[in-house]
């Protein structure tokens, strides 16, 4: 299964649709705008705020923990670039993602008191990220100046939930092939959101053993279970590209429900 290997994985490193960082921040500012204005109406006042937030960003390098299960990171920070994970090692060595994270997902506590951390969070490709100190502020009604961001921030821990109901129950209940047409549908639609995923194809940058980790299979397993669903023709994987051929059949085999959309203004 010609699956992208993290270590190649720098080159479809995202940025909420941007290509390039200049170094005054600019793209980061405007897609940080255009995630957050997809979510709730902003201000003059939240697009300060978030053109604050993009004056310096960090970079982490594949491969590496943003944080460890345990004390949660001293900031909570906001992923603009990249691939990360949330997981779980088990004894000898063994693995469970509960999570794919993307541009715009949260590295640290938003919405929940700072208890100790269930999950550690690793890089999967070089992720940048930037201090949301303001922007959990925002969240809690600490800074009532800004609504919109509050809003969209609380949509998105929403959402959070509802990937972690869908990854329990693609573990619990699905086939092989069911878990495997779920996940492909849950990256292809949030991929999509951020502009990321075109005529249901995307870039993923994940090897045949992340995928195994995520899904609850073995590496053997899911190299045959995409052999199956190319023999089938429901979609291709090579070259580091998901192509969803008959994404409605696909909707059947996952029981797919697609994350909802924000309607509160």
């Amino acid at each position: 299964m010609p699956v992208e290997s993290a270590r190649r994985a720098k080159q479809p490193v995202s940025r909420l649709g941007a290509e390039e960082l200049t170094e005054d921040g600019r793209d980061i500012f405007r897609t940080l705008t255009e995630h957050f204005s997809a979510l709730a109406p902003l201000s003059v006042a939240e697009r300060e705020l978030l053109r604050e937030l993009s004056a310096a960003s960090r970079y982490h390098p594949p491969s590496r923990d943003l944080h460890g299960v345990g004390p949660p990171p001293p900031v909570t920070r906001l992923i603009v670039s990249g691939w990360a994970c949330r997981y779980r090692r088990l004894p000898g060595g063994r693995r469970q993602i509960v999570s794919f994270m993307l541009p715009g997902n949260f590295v640290g506590p938003v919405l929940r008191p700072r208890f100790l951390s269930p999950c550690a969070v690793a890089a999967i490709t070089e992720v940048e990220t930037v201090d949301a100190t303001r922007l959990v502020e925002a969240a809690h009604a600490v800074d009532p100046a800004h609504p919109g961001l509050a809003l969209a921030v609380r949509l998105m821990a929403h959402w959070e939930d509802w990937l972690l109901c869908d990854q329990i129950v693609r573990l619990g209940r699905q086939t092989a092939s069911g878990r495997f047409a779920h996940l492909m549908l849950e990256l292809s639609g949030r991929l999509g959101r951020l502009g990321l995923a075109t005529d249901d194809t995307f870039a993923m940058p994940l090897t045949q053993e992340v995928l195994a980790d995520a899904l609850g299979l073995s590496v053997v397993h899911v190299n045959r279970t995409v052999q199956l669903l190319r023999r089938e023709g429901l979609l291709d994987v090579r070259g580091g590209t998901v192509s969803l051929l008959q994404p409605q059949r696909l909707r059947a085999l996952a029981s797919w429900a697609p994350l909802p959309q924000p309607t509160a203004r």
